[in-house]
């Protein structure tokens, strides 16, 4: 199996989603992280990648209809490209996740889960935070195997002040199980920031520029990322 980088960033072209590794996105309500697992998703499809989306929240269709309508660089057969399924409880992702993708074909080139902990965090104790860590390694065993990219989101713990003060739910777990994880943060100017951080979660990059959410999605994507075409 070749290693193959689906998405980099521009400037320093690090590896942003890879096929055998995990990327760990994360962030507050509303900062923009299910507005960049649609982008993604659609640049992807756009060259001829297969995408699955496994929402736990709003239907992410509904917000790639919205970017498609509004964007003139998306055509709807690219959202009829990507296969979507809804899951609304912490216990029926636990089971698609350990049981039912490892036996089925996966024949995508990302998985994206958005987002992996909404519905944990409605019931964080420590039989649901075991269930988790059984899920990650599941996902883990997934991306090594069948050598498969895979994204998850995830939403913030707690956030302490006005000064971006915050970490992900289930911190030490989500960090140990992924391979890339990324942080969405809000600047003073309303615009929204992009860091790449190690398993510690300290800073090793911050993308640059700082992006804008309109209706055609994350206007500067292009400035922020390359999705290199075979």
């Amino acid at each position: 199996m070749v290693d193959q980088i689906l998405v980099s960033t521009r400037e320093t072209n690090r590896e942003f989603i890879q096929n055998g590794k995990i990327t760990h996105v994360y962030g507050p309500p509303k900062i923009g992280k299910s507005t960049l697992s649609a982008n993604l998703a659609l640049e992807l499809v756009k060259i001829g990648k297969k995408v699955s989306i496994i929402s736990t929240e709003r239907p992410i269709e509904i917000r790639m209809d919205s970017m498609i309508e509004a964007n003139t660089r998306y055509s709807i057969d690219l959202l009829e490209s990507i296969l979507t399924s809804d899951i609304f409880t912490f216990t029926e992702l636990i089971e698609v996740i350990t049981n039912t993708l490892p036996n089925y074909e996966l024949k995508v080139d990302l998985l994206i889960i958005d987002s992996l902990t909404a519905c944990y965090r409605q019931n964080s104790g420590p039989i649901n935070l075991t269930l988790l860590r059984k899920a990650l390694a599941s996902l883990q065993s997934l991306a090594i195997n069948k050598n498969l990219a895979i994204m998850f989101t995830n939403q913030v713990a707690s956030l302490m002040n006005e000064s971006n003060d915050y970490r992900p739910v289930a911190s030490a777990t989500t960090r140990n199980y992924s391979d890339i994880t990324i942080r969405l943060s809000q600047k003073n100017d309303g615009r929204a920031e992009i860091s790449i951080e190690d398993i510690f979660g300290e800073e090793i990059e911050v993308l640059n520029p700082a992006f804008t959410i309109t209706e055609i999605g994350i206007e500067e994507f292009d400035q922020l990322f390359i999705i290199p075409e075979e």
